[in-house]
């Protein structure tokens, strides 16, 4: 697959901004279960689930992000963010009568 460098861009803003989101919800809920807002033996399983969840995740997104920045780069054509940009594909019509 072959994307524009604005795309590769793109893509890799949201997976880091994902990756930050993902990142402060996990921490979040460790944060409000070391409060004690449950407690006792399924706190602690919950917690190190969590922590094991976080870490699982991070791998995802490293990846993800090694491989959007793998992506060959192809020139800019200088169609519209709103064309497809793969051939042969036939362009979205707008539903009942609407026009672009």
């Amino acid at each position: 697959m072959m994307a524009t460098q604005e795309e590769i861009e793109a893509a890799r803003r949201t997976i880091e901004y994902l990756r930050d989101q993902h990142a402060k919800d996990v921490r979040k809920l460790v944060d409000l279960l070391q409060s004690g807002a449950m407690k006792g033996k399924a706190a602690d399983k919950l917690i190190e689930d969590c922590k094991g969840w976080e870490a699982a995740y991070k791998s995802v997104f490293s990846r993800a992000l090694a491989l959007v920045e793998s992506t060959p780069v192809r020139p800019d054509t200088g169609k519209s963010a709103t064309e497809p940009s793969w051939p042969g594909q036939p362009p979205i019509s707008p539903p009942g009568g609407l026009r672009r």
